[in-house]
């Protein structure tokens, strides 16, 4: 995926690996409300919903 994205560095993000090594970035946030794609297009690089894990490694919503 595009490290770019905000999803990667999202908390309410769940990575999906299928079976056949495929990876996809669910938002868990799609699941509660259709504000939000459960799967969202990537790079995702703007997102209301958007709340950082808080690993120390977050340069922030517009700082890319």
């Amino acid at each position: 995926m595009n490290a770019g994205s905000l999803c990667e560095r999202c908390a309410h993000v769940r990575e999906i690996v299928s079976g056949k090594g495929s990876r996809f970035l669910m938002c868990r946030r799609g699941l509660a409300s259709d504000q939000f794609a459960k799967y969202p297009p990537q790079p995702t690089l703007v997102c209301v919903g958007f709340e950082s894990r808080g690993d120390g490694n977050e340069k922030g919503e517009h700082d890319f």
